[in-house]
């Protein structure tokens, strides 16, 4: 017993300083879409989001709604909305992120999990998941000189140039067709030659295992894969299997590998290439 009070009066301490620490920011930006998503407020996890902060007495704004007045001049009073899609081919796993407008994260969630095969039902109860650890928060906004001099630290440089970016309104057109990629001569070689290795998209690594299938791919140090590629009857390409897409996948003459999925609620094309790298 007095082992637990010793541990209690130890971690206790660090996380009344964490909560405070999140008190001091008046508003929470949700963007329109995350990364992992392929349009605005898909599966409406974005809402979802905006209502479980709220819920839990943050003022949620969307990133490119209209701002209170008192945010446009000092946009360190608050923190952008991060989450971080940890998912696996058969486990959606999101841990939530607040960063601040430095860039900094000023707080991470557990990680949510869901096992559910629909992609709504298994976004929406990883999301709820993770959102336990924000309530453990009891978060009050409470202005300190604190947020004060996060906002003295930032140039006024970076904030001109954030609340140009906040004003944006960026168009993307899905309708356009992805630029072609070049296919090689001799797909079937290249693909012989290609045992796995690493690859990456938008800053991401990933790693590619050979199966007695085709392969499978990983997020870089992660234990489950998040897309299966499977050898069709031709050989030169394959059938890609992930949780939320499904499509086809090759290889292009550089041992690029690319893969083409629809998205199901719009019925437009996506193309995702993988760039090779040296081991």
């Amino acid at each position: 017993m007095k082992k637990i009070l010793v541990l209690l009066l130890v971690v206790s301490p660090f996380f009344n300083v964490f909560a405070q620490n999140i008190n001091q920011y008046k508003y929470i930006l949700i963007p329109e879409t995350y990364e992992f998503t392929g349009d605005v407020d898909q599966y409406q996890l974005n809402s979802l989001t905006k209502f479980l902060f709220e819920k839990e007495g943050f003022e949620a704004l969307m990133a490119k709604g209209k701002k209170p007045a008192d945010l446009k001049q000092n946009l360190c009073l608050a923190l952008n909305t991060v989450i971080e899609n940890n998912s696996g081919l058969f486990v959606t796993k999101f841990i939530l992120k607040l960063e601040n407008c430095n860039g900094e994260v000023v707080f991470e969630s557990k990680e949510g999990r869901s096992r559910e095969k629909d992609y709504k039902a298994a976004y929406h109860e990883a999301l709820r998941d993770a959102f336990e650890s924000v309530k453990e928060l009891n978060y009050r906004y409470n202005p300190s000189d604190q947020s004060v001099a996060v906002a003295a630290e930032t140039s006024p440089e970076v904030i001109e140039d954030q609340a140009e970016e906040m004003e944006k309104v960026e168009e993307v057109e899905e309708t356009e067709e992805p630029t072609p990629v070049k296919i090689a001569t001799e797909p079937k070689a290249i693909v012989d030659a290609v045992e796995g290795g690493f690859f990456e998209n938008n800053g991401q690594q990933y790693l590619l295992k050979s199966t007695a299938e085709g392969f499978a791919l990983y997020i870089e140090n992660s234990s489950e894969p998040i897309a299966l590629l499977l050898q069709s009857g031709s050989g030169d390409s394959f059938i890609y299997n992930s949780l939320s897409h499904q499509g086809i996948a090759y290889f292009d003459e550089q041992g690029n590998l690319v893969v083409e999925y629809l998205i199901k609620e719009t019925s437009k094309k996506t193309t995702r290439i993988y760039l090779k790298k040296d081991q």
